[in-house]
C-alpha cells in the first residue's frame, strides 16, 4: 500500500514538473500567434483573441529567417555529423583498448569542455579573419566541431565501458581490426548511446549563440542570431521573437521525437545516469 502511494505521488510531482515546464513554451506559442494590440496589452490574455500569422510573416520577410534557418541546420547538421565520426572512435581508444593513463586522458578531453567560450571566442575571430572565413558555415563548423568534440567523447566512453568485453575479445580472436569491431561490433551495440549523444551535441550547437554572434554578421548568421534582431535598443519585437523561438524549438522536438526510443534506452544504459 504505502509502495503504491508513493508511485502515485511520484507520478502526480512528474505530471506537475511538466506542466510547470511547459507553461512558458505554450505562453510562446500563444504569443507568437496573437496581435500586436492584444500582446501589448495590459491584461494578459490566454484565449480571448483572434489568432493571426503576421509575426511568422514578418519573422521571414524583415529578418531573413529563411536563410538563418539554412545556414543553421547546415552547420549544426554537418558539425554533428562529423563530431560523432571522430567521437566513436576517440572513445572506443580511451574506454576499450587499454591505453596508458586512459582516465586521464579522459579527464583531459573533458576539461577542454570546461573552457568558457568567450576566453576563446577572440582567438578564433582573429584566425578566421586571417583565413578570411568571417561570416561564413566553414567557419561554424569548424568551431561546432571544436566546441562539441570533447563533450561527445566523454559521454560516448561512459556507454562503451558499460559494453560486454567478452563479444569484443571474440571478435579479436576471429581476426577482425579495431575499425572492423567499431562499426561492426560497437556501433550497432551502442546506438542507443550514439543516438543519445547526437541529440546532445546537436542541440547544444543549435542553441549557440556567442560564436555565432562574434563570427557572423550577415551571410552565415544562424537562427540564435536572427532573432536577437528582434529586440533594439527602444523596442522588443514580442510577436516576432516568440515566432521565431517556434521555428526554433520545432527541429530539436521533431530530432527528440524520431529518436525517443533510442534516448530511452541510452539514457537507462548508464552514462547520464
Amino acid at each position: 500500500m504505502t509502495s503504491s502511494i508513493y508511485t502515485r505521488a511520484i507520478n502526480v510531482l512528474a505530471v506537475l514538473v511538466v506542466v510547470i515546464w511547459l507553461i512558458p513554451v505554450v505562453w510562446v506559442a500563444l504569443t507568437s500567434v496573437k496581435p500586436t494590440n492584444v500582446i501589448n496589452a495590459e491584461t494578459p490574455t490566454f484565449y480571448s483573441f483572434e489568432p493571426t500569422g503576421e509575426h511568422y510573416v514578418e519573422i521571414f520577410d524583415r529578418f531573413r529567417m529563411d536563410r538563418a534557418i539554412v545556414n543553421s541546420l547546415v552547420t549544426v547538421g554537418v558539425s554533428t555529423l562529423i563530431v560523432m565520426i571522430l567521437a566513436l572512435p576517440a572513445a572506443y581508444a580511451v574506454a576499450r583498448m587499454g591505453l596508458m593513463g586512459g582516465d586521464t586522458w579522459a579527464l583531459v578531453i573533458l576539461s577542454l569542455r570546461f573552457l568558457p567560450g568567450v576566453v576563446v571566442v577572440l582567438p578564433y575571430f582573429k584566425m578566421a579573419t586571417w583565413f578570411s572565413l568571417i561570416d561564413t558555415q566553414i567557419v561554424l563548423i569548424v568551431v561546432y566541431v571544436a566546441f562539441g568534440l570533447p563533450f561527445a567523447v566523454w559521454i560516448l566512453r561512459g556507454f562503451l565501458l558499460d559494453l560486454p568485453k567478452e563479444v569484443e575479445e571474440a571478435a579479436r580472436l576471429d581476426g577482425l581490426s579495431w575499425l572492423q569491431i567499431i562499426f561492426r561490433l560497437i556501433l550497432p551495440m551502442a546506438a542507443p548511446g550514439i543516438a543519445v549523444t547526437a541529440i546532445f551535441t546537436f542541440v547544444f550547437s543549435w542553441n549557440e549563440y556567442l560564436y555565432a554572434l562574434f563570427l557572423t554578421y550577415d551571410s552565415a548568421t544562424t537562427m540564435p542570431v536572427a532573432l536577437q534582431k528582434t529586440i533594439d535598443l527602444y523596442n522588443v519585437l514580442w510577436g516576432s521573437l516568440s515566432a521565431g523561438a517556434v521555428i526554433q524549438l520545432l527541429p530539436m522536438i521533431l530530432v527528440v521525437f524520431l529518436l525517443q526510443r533510442h534516448i530511452a534506452r541510452g539514457l537507462a544504459l548508464g552514462a547520464v545516469k
